[in-house]
């Protein structure tokens, strides 16, 4: 990889030090800056321009790692994002890609994993891996039309998912006409007119059976995730 300068953004100094390390250790990186809250680090990018950002998404107790995500690509359009977190449930994923993340990846990621994920980021390849999993090939799929609510992300994962209205309405203890309502804004914001436009946009096949049957919490996340990943506002 070129000479590269990093900032790196996240509340505890441990974990600064390790990822600020690995970097220096790493060829190619040229200098490593450091911030523990969000004021700093939009300081630290006005100051250095980095090339690449690296930042956790919640900063003490705060999602600040999202507003740093939107200030670099407002302000800095060739800098990377790479989200560093210790949440890696689909919400949180979505969450970063639509702040405009380019990456990301769980905190419980080994160093080899980590540098792989920096260097193809740098490289302009999104990359998302979750805890023990490997980063799954994310295609550019459509973009969010506006910003999504929390709420809204948590509901578009299910809806990836193929669960019916009565399911996430008994998943979320929400009234189904409440779940009708936020279905219809999530499509309205995606630019679609059904469900099944939205499927064939994503290549599943129009009225076809279900996704991969997945026993476990995490195969099923990582399949959310997969679908979420090429969201991005």
């Amino acid at each position: 990889m070129n000479r590269v300068t990093t900032l790196v953004v996240d509340d505890q100094p441990l974990i600064r030090y390790a990822l600020s390390r690995l970097l220096r250790d790493s060829a190619g990186v040229e200098a490593v800056t450091e911030a523990a809250s969000e004021p700093e680090a939009l300081w630290q990018c006005e100051k250095s321009h980095p090339d690449m950002v690296i930042t956790e998404l919640s900063i003490w107790g705060e999602p600040a790692g999202t507003a740093i995500c939107r200030f670099v690509k407002e302000h800095f359009e060739h800098s990377a994002v790479l989200v560093f977190a210790g949440d890696a449930s689909p919400a949180a994923i979505a969450t970063a890609l639509n702040a405009g993340a380019d990456s990301f990846v769980h905190k419980s990621a080994s160093r080899g994993q980590v540098m792989s994920a920096v260097r193809s980021t740098l490289a302009g390849q999104r990359v998302c891996l979750q805890a023990g999993g490997t980063p799954p090939a994310v295609a550019e799929a459509v973009q969010y039309a506006s910003v999504m609510t929390r709420r809204e992300e948590e509901i578009l994962a299910l809806i990836l998912y193929r669960w019916s209205n009565d399911e996430i309405a008994e998943e979320l203890h929400l009234a189904t006409q409440t779940v009708k309502n936020y279905v219809s804004r999530i499509l309205q914001k995606l630019g679609f007119g059904s469900r099944r436009d939205l499927f064939r946009a994503l290549r599943f096949r129009p009225g076809g059976g279900p996704p991969p049957q997945l026993e476990s919490t995490h195969e099923r996340e990582l399949y959310i995730a997969d679908r979420l990943a090429g969201y991005r506002g």
